[in-house]
């Protein structure tokens, strides 16, 4: 087996990221005939089926799924070869970046903003999901994850606490009182996900599971908790990072009673430590550090 060209490479991801030969024809502005003959050449060359053909669909056959993550990572190590020796401090080329879907309103937007304007040649690649994703298998470069850090392979470095915060609209507690103890959170709706629900105060030690009403709101989805909690719903249990801006924008205010919750894990920005580190991605990490704990301050 021997590749005979890296073009063959790039083609077959085109095709596969486009999920067909035609879109990724009109995404990289080559003809099918050329992407389909670098695939085929790859395939030869590999000794495998990458792709299921028909004639309305394209998709990846196992052999094609094995070989996306480590194609990704092989362009992603010459890519960042060249970076490497160029003599250019222009930052360029994709950046892959994975976080928690509860940070998909919030300070991340507004650091990326600034960043591409500092960097417009850089693309960033934001992916949200709540799963713990393989950060090489899958192609990340970076990633945000609220935990402590078990794979010894990984660097990471701290973006600052996570706890939790309760908030409401003014418009809720002119009509439902502002509660003062924690007892006096039973009298009231509480919006809250389902992992925090066995969360407890500190010095009580009552969860607020024990304390939840029959008129509470559990959710999933702790954005869509958090519109409730603006459309004077309950009072909403969320992380301070995901209503900070609510907040500053006076959409919610902080309900604050004689007891705190329990303190969940450090966020974390996290990156793969067995491969070089471009100057971008360095940069972006960087950067997430720096500006992170400003959108954070109580």
């Amino acid at each position: 087996m021997k590749i005979q060209n890296i073009e063959d490479i790039v083609a077959f991801l085109s095709v596969a990221d486009a999920q067909g030969f035609t879109q990724a024809s009109r995404k990289v502005d080559i003809p099918v005939s050329i992407l389909s003959k670098r695939v085929a050449r790859l395939e030869d060359d590999l000794g495998v089926r990458l792709f299921q053909r028909s004639t309305r669909a394209v998709a990846l056959t196992d052999e094609g799924k094995t070989l996306m993550p480590q194609a990704r990572r092989l362009l992603g190590d010459i890519k960042e070869m060249e970076e490497q020796f160029s003599d250019s401090d222009e930052l360029k080329g994709p950046i892959h970046l994975t976080m928690p879907w509860g940070l998909s309103q919030g300070p991340v937007a507004k650091i990326l903003t600034e960043f591409r304007k500092q960097h417009s040649q850089v693309e960033v690649d934001v992916h949200f999901s709540d799963a713990y994703e393989r950060l090489v298998e899958a192609g990340f470069d970076l990633a945000i994850r609220f935990s402590t850090l078990e794979d010894s392979t990984m660097i990471a470095r701290r973006l600052g606490p996570n706890y939790l915060k309760m908030v409401a609209s003014n418009a809720y507690l002119k009509e439902h009182g502002t509660p003062k103890t924690v007892k006096d959170l039973k009298e009231h709706s509480l919006l809250m996900i389902g992992i925090h629900r066995h969360r407890k105060f500190m010095k009580s030690g009552l969860s607020l599971n024990e304390i939840a009403s029959s008129s509470s709101v559990i959710s999933n989805n702790g954005l869509f908790l958090t519109e409730v909690a603006k459309s004077g719903g309950g009072i909403a249990i969320r992380s301070h990072w995901d209503v900070a801006e609510s907040l500053r924008r006076k959409e919610l205010v902080e309900v604050v009673v004689n007891d705190r919750l329990e303190s969940g894990h450090d966020a974390y920005i996290v990156t793969p430590s067995n491969r070089y580190m471009s100057k971008r991605v360095r940069a972006l990490m960087d950067t997430l550090v720096k500006e992170f704990p400003k959108f954070l301050k109580e």
